[in-house]
């Protein structure tokens, strides 16, 4: 094989392990958000007001806004 085939072959194989490792964080990240907000969905209201300050310390000067369903009804 030539030297050049040889880079692009090594090119391909490594975009090929970049995307599926995008693709395996992205299931991994969206399972992981989908478990904490049942968890926090499901703690009574007034677990949730001590769940919400201590997140919003934790992550200032960020935020993060979880809406659960039932609290819409």
């Amino acid at each position: 094989m030539t030297k050049a085939v040889i880079v692009a072959l090594a090119l391909a194989l490594s975009g090929a392990t970049l995307l599926l490792a995008a693709c395996s964080s992205q299931n991994l990240v969206g399972s992981t958000a989908a478990t904490l907000v049942q968890r926090y969905c499901d703690t009574p209201e007034v677990g949730r007001v001590v769940l919400r300050e201590a997140i919003a310390t934790s992550t200032a000067p960020n935020r993060i806004r979880v809406e659960c369903a039932a609290d819409a009804l």
